[in-house]
């Protein structure tokens, strides 16, 4: 099954499909339906490391070990995150909005809420507004 395939055999009403993933040591989230594919290589001109880009936190020195292929208006870019790349059914009832302490000062506009996956808590980021020229290359 590709990244962003629906699962049909699920209430559409009650679950979201989400790309859950690694950035750095902050475990996160991104609605499937903005992932186009999985690489375990760059080969994109425009990328982006996900601990810069969707944390603004400096660069460790793990290198990503893979690549989410992501479109936006000037066409498909990669995102680099670290460990496994997994795709989850969550029901949106593990949804939720961000606490008002982090919604006022977090530095990532494309932070949206928090993702309950397994008994763990995601930051939840919204794919249709990252920008990888925000980001420095890998």
């Amino acid at each position: 099954m590709a990244i962003g395939a629906p699962n049909h055999s699920l209430d559409a009403a009650s679950h979201v499909a989400l790309v859950l993933f690694s950035a750095g040591h902050t475990l996160a989230a991104i609605e499937a339906r903005h992932v186009a594919g999985l690489a375990k290589s760059a080969h994109l001109p425009r990328c982006a490391n996900a601990e810069y880009l969707l944390l603004n936190a400096p660069l460790l020195s793990v290198a990503p070990t893979h690549w989410l292929t992501l479109q936006d208006a000037n066409g498909a870019w990669q995102l680099g995150v670290t460990g496994d790349v997994v795709l989850a059914h969550t029901p949106i009832t593990e949804l939720f909005p961000l606490p008002s302490l982090i919604a006022a000062r977090h530095v990532s506009p494309a932070l949206r809420g928090l993702a309950m996956s397994n008994q763990t808590v995601r930051l939840l980021f919204d794919g249709a507004a990252l920008n990888p020229a925000l980001a420095l290359q890998p």
